[in-house]
């Protein structure tokens, strides 16, 4: 009896020089991209999540377990279907991608919670809340015309046409 072996198919790895675009794509990766995506990899049209693109290409982004920061191929491995927003000004992109940096780095361990309201700079926060954040007292842009006072609000709400646009769903 002969047994045959067949090498196992490899695939190749995502390196620093594709790093610059999106997994399977040609699109670049931007300061400041808004990733949207349903929460985990079983699809829910109520519960959302995003994240947001820093200086170094990586996602920073709100869990329970505080605010944390994915390699791209991590965040893309997390979720089903993400929805890439782009900031029409990349200078805004670049300073909301700062704050939200400083975010990270002042609050990494800050509690989950979506009944804070979005101008509360604090300790709590949900993936919503630090988005808009950055983007409010990081680039002086306030995505979907929010009050400081609003709680538990949905990304779909950040979906603002006047300063991102919509380039690609994976």
């Amino acid at each position: 009896m002969t047994i045959s072996l067949r090498p196992r198919r490899g695939y190749a790895p995502y390196t620093q020089q594709r790093a610059q675009f999106y997994p399977g794509s040609g699109i670049d990766i931007l300061p400041g991209d808004l990733l949207f995506s349903p929460i985990g990899r079983k699809e829910s049209r109520f519960v959302g999540h995003v994240g947001i693109v820093d200086t170094k290409k990586e996602v920073i982004h709100s869990v329970p377990a505080g605010i944390i920061k994915d390699s791209m191929e991590r965040y893309f491995n997390k979720f089903n279907k993400i929805t890439l927003f782009s900031p029409l000004d990349q200078s805004l992109g670049q300073q909301a991608a700062q704050y939200a940096e400083k975010l990270l780095y002042d609050y990494p361990k800050a509690a989950y919670r979506i009944w804070t309201p979005l101008g509360d700079r604090d300790g709590e926060q949900y993936c919503t809340k630090i988005v808009w954040q950055s983007y409010r007292y990081g680039a002086g842009v306030n995505l979907g015309q929010l009050t400081n006072k609003a709680k538990a609000v949905h990304p779909q709400r950040l979906k603002d046409r006047r300063y991102i646009t919509r380039k690609k769903r994976f």
